[in-house]
């Protein structure tokens, strides 16, 4: 049975169909309804003590309009974990001890849900998608836990102390986005609607994305100035590649 997905703004009324998405004409279209997932991992710290390593998983869902902007939301789950191994060993009077240096994400729910845009280029069938991450959405609690004496840190922020007992410091993480910068191809399947599929890996990175055409369901995207504002950004930095 169809549904109808309605947007406000920029994105017009969509019409899209459970078994496949077809133009009033009969033709294949792009725009509609889209699901996906995705997945991340990076390791923007590592020396010769420390190694910090990050994770998330995400699920996200967007309305592609047929000028070509899509708007949507994802729900990403995070974490990380800082690793400090082999610091010199520490001298207390007659002990002599090796001291321990770590952190990981110790916030109660790690989920965060944002805005997110995209841009599909009808010449190049290619499709970039892009978080909305702004001050609203909720920093990630990161805790540092050391002991006694350490001087250490993530970032510039660090943890030191002389008293007795472990030192613990609670400290904001960023929440990140689940998608590159650059575009992937969107192709149709052979059985059905179209699908993307994106992933780029680094030497310290790596990141994945797939997203389907959908059927059957309805969404109502509302697009203020906040989003406009992203969409804009995001035309214009693509335009200037």
């Amino acid at each position: 049975m169809d549904r109808i997905a309605r947007a406000s703004g920029r994105i017009p009324i969509l019409l899209t169909c459970a078994s496949a998405v077809l133009a009033c004409e009969g033709r294949p279209t792009v725009s509609g309804y889209w699901e996906g997932k995705g997945t991340t991992s990076d390791t923007p710290m590592k020396d010769d003590y420390r190694e910090l390593s990050r994770r998330s998983e995400a699920e996200f869902w967007f309305v592609l309009g047929d000028d070509g902007t899509a708007v949507g939301e994802a729900e990403v789950v995070y974490d990380a974990e800082l690793k400090v191994e082999n610091l010199p060993s520490v001298s207390a009077g007659p002990v002599s001890f090796s001291p321990e240096v770590g952190g990981k994400v110790t916030d109660l729910d790690p989920r965060r849900r944002f805005p997110i845009v995209g841009i599909y280029d009808a010449g190049g069938s290619t499709l970039v998608l892009q978080a909305v991450v702004d001050s609203t959405v909720p920093k990630i609690e990161f805790t540092l836990r050391a002991d006694p004496g350490v001087s250490g840190g993530m970032g510039g922020i660090g943890v030191g102390g002389t008293g007795r007992g472990q030192i613990v410091q609670k400290m904001p993480m960023t929440p990140w986005s689940p998608f590159g910068e650059a575009g992937t191809a969107v192709e149709k399947r052979p059985d059905g609607p179209y699908e993307a599929r994106f992933e780029e890996r680094g030497e310290m990175y790596v990141i994945q994305w797939s997203a389907r055409q959908m059927g059957g369901e309805q969404r109502e995207v509302e697009i203020g100035p906040e989003i406009e504002r992203a969409l804009r950004d995001l035309q214009r930095d693509l335009a200037a590649d």
